[in-house]
């Protein structure tokens, strides 16, 4: 497999990124990406108690713009650049689509459990206020998806990256039962060198029988990713306890984004936040003993 990202300079990735901005795709695009927008924005909602809120609990008012090209993307870019914007990434299958269509209380997002359903860039623009972004699925353990992402999905990425978008932060997807690859891992590197804000998101928790390997499955992800960052168990049901509470919390780092002013500024709340939660674990490991 090649690396997980390409070096977005010299004749390789740069003349395949020009060759698609100039509408010269490669048969594979056409042939592989032949999603239609089947989502057209709805009425204006009633005036409601919740519409402060930038993602409501029911009746959003949302738009899905599915770029599966480099004109497309730049386009999307420019309409919606104005907008704060917040993007979901994650290995194939580990929930991104569930988690999205949970957040917004309606099915923006194809979930199948098949690797590789979304093949696209999608700007979800909900309410007309916020943008969340849908990435492709990173390449899948078992390789089903790997050739996509290295011949499609990957200069769309990039492009994404470059885009002139208020992008403040992106929410990591990781299936907490799985092991980390070393492509994942790489990636997350990468992220971080780009210094874009991440939340690290343990998905799929409700499949997870016993309670205590919560915390046995959190060590070994964030032990693999040398993760010290903010994280995340989520479920994406309204049917338990903590599904209701993953999404609020979810919902609350979406509106502390959007009212931040940048992106360093979102980096800077992250960093205050694992630190107080570093401190209070601290504190909470102290015994009476040995404090005294």
């Amino acid at each position: 497999m090649r690396g997980l990202l390409l070096i977005a300079s010299g004749v390789g990735a740069g003349s395949r990124l020009a060759a698609m901005r100039r509408g010269v795709s490669s048969a594979a695009l056409r042939a592989a990406v032949s999603l239609s927008d089947d989502s057209r924005p709805a009425e204006s909602p009633a005036e409601r108690p919740d519409a402060k809120h930038l993602v409501r609990n029911s009746g959003n008012r949302v738009h899905i713009e599915r770029c599966t090209s480099l004109a497309e993307l730049d386009a999307a870019a420019e309409r919606y650049g104005h907008l704060p914007q917040v993007c979901f990434a994650g290995e194939s299958n580990a929930g991104k689509s569930s988690m999205l269509n949970h957040l917004i209380g309606q099915r923006v997002s194809r979930s199948s459990s098949v690797a590789g359903k979304t093949r696209s860039i999608d700007f979800i623009v909900v309410n007309d206020r916020v943008v969340l972004t849908d990435l492709p699925g990173l390449p899948a353990r078992d390789g089903q998806t790997t050739q996509l992402w290295d011949t499609l999905f990957e200069p769309l990425f990039h492009a994404y990256l470059d885009s002139p978008i208020d992008l403040r932060a992106m929410f990591f997807l990781h299936d907490c039962r799985w092991r980390v690859s070393t492509p994942i891992r790489a990636f997350v590197d990468e992220m971080r060198r780009v210094e874009l804000p991440t939340v690290l998101v343990l998905t799929k928790d409700d499949q997870v029988e016993e309670p205590a390997m919560r915390n046995v499955h959190l060590s070994k992800v964030t032990k693999r990713l040398d993760w010290t960052g903010m994280h995340i168990h989520y479920s994406a049901t309204n049917e338990t306890p903590n599904g209701r509470k993953s999404r609020r919390q979810v919902l609350r780092y979406i509106e502390t984004f959007a009212e931040l002013g940048s992106r360093e500024e979102c980096a800077a709340k992250l960093e205050e936040l694992a630190a107080e939660r570093a401190a209070r674990r601290a504190a909470a490991s102290v015994s009476p003993a040995s404090a005294a």
